[in-house]
């Protein structure tokens, strides 16, 4: 094994046995990015230039040549794809958000942290113009989308 695959060996498990608690998937990429779930992974292996991953389905194998980038996420990685882009009571507009409920409303940014909070009355026009561009989660009541700026 050369050095750069040794490292990465040691640079993985050490990550692994300091942050896995913290997170909930390991997130592999080569030509596209496969995501699995830490509590189906028994072990993670190096052996014959290919990384192999069992977990309680299966195993992964990676050729480390081909792995761009192995790290730790938090969240369901398909979890804001499959969000709404609008529900009947949120909708998302030429830089507003139309609301047509009573409520209290909640914007959060794509890394989770509450950016904006508000007690809103029916029909009220949100102007999201002080939101920098990107993705964000928008709550109310028991609806959640996703708008992006």
């Amino acid at each position: 094994m050369n050095m750069k695959h040794f490292l990465m060996a040691i640079l993985l498990m050490a990550s692994t046995t300091m942050w896995a608690d913290k997170y909930n998937y390991l997130t592999v990429s080569t030509t596209g990015e496969n995501f699995i779930s830490l509590p189906t992974i028994q072990k993670i292996t190096f052996a014959d230039g290919n990384c192999v991953v069992t977990t309680t389905t299966g195993d992964y194998t990676y050729p480390l040549s081909e792995i761009k980038k192995m790290y730790f996420s938090v969240d369901d990685p398909d979890a804001i794809k499959a969000l709404p882009q609008e529900a009947e009571n949120l909708q998302y507009k030429d830089g507003k958000l139309k609301v047509e409920g009573d409520g209290m409303l909640r914007i959060y940014s794509s890394n989770g942290a509450l950016v904006q909070l508000a007690n809103v009355k029916k029909g009220a026009n949100i102007n999201l113009a002080g939101l920098k561009s990107g993705l964000y989660i928008v709550t109310m009541g028991d609806k959640t989308i996703k708008l992006t700026k």
